[in-house]
């Protein structure tokens, strides 16, 4: 008997692990089958977009239908005229607004180069411009004269803050032969 209860405590302990095993499984989803159903849900939307637009196509493909039926032709005539001028207007609106940013983009460009970049598109032009006039600006250099006194407002100044520098400046051998009077000298 306790022969049996052993093995009936090992079934148990098996049939654990299994379902553990299976739950770690069931969670982990392989990258083919995650990368097809993306395709998959992808490929739908676009049909959805493609049902969509067919539907609203047909639908107003009846409207026409069923106006032109009741004989409402000038009110057709209308509906398409004032899209027409809506989308005329817009169009126009457009162009307008590229003309004046290519005229506006092309000087600032020097006047030999404005012919030579006048038929790129407006957005590589953009680009094209905005990369030549954002040349880094040089680092301000002081270009002032060097005083006589090593940069200092005096040679007591200098000789108190920079004795170093100051001797080996006047010193004649490093100076070039040159000395500058102390005053007693």
């Amino acid at each position: 008997m306790e022969d049996q209860q052993v093995e009936v405590q090992d079934v148990k302990q098996d049939t654990g692990t299994t379902a553990a095993e299976e739950k770690q499984i069931v969670q982990s989803v392989p990258y083919s089958r995650f990368s097809e159903m993306v395709d998959e849900k992808n490929t739908l939307k676009v049909e959805l977009d493609s049902l969509r637009k067919e539907a609203k196509q047909s639908a107003e493909n009846r409207k026409l239908k069923e106006m032109e039926s009741k004989g409402e032709y000038d009110k057709i005539m209308s509906e398409m005229t004032s899209k027409l001028e809506t989308a005329e207007t817009k169009a126009k609106a457009f162009d307008d607004y590229q003309t004046s940013r290519r005229e506006s983009l092309l000087s600032k460009l020097p006047e030999e180069d404005r012919t030579t970049y006048d038929g790129l598109p407006l957005d590589k032009l953009e680009v094209h411009v905005e990369k030549v006039n954002t040349k880094p600006s040089p680092a301000s250099v002081d270009n002032s004269k060097p005083t006589s006194t090593g940069g200092y407002a005096t040679y007591e100044e200098w000789a108190q803050l920079d004795p170093k520098g100051y001797k080996k400046a006047n010193d004649p051998q490093a100076s070039g032969g040159i000395k500058i009077g102390y005053g007693g000298d």
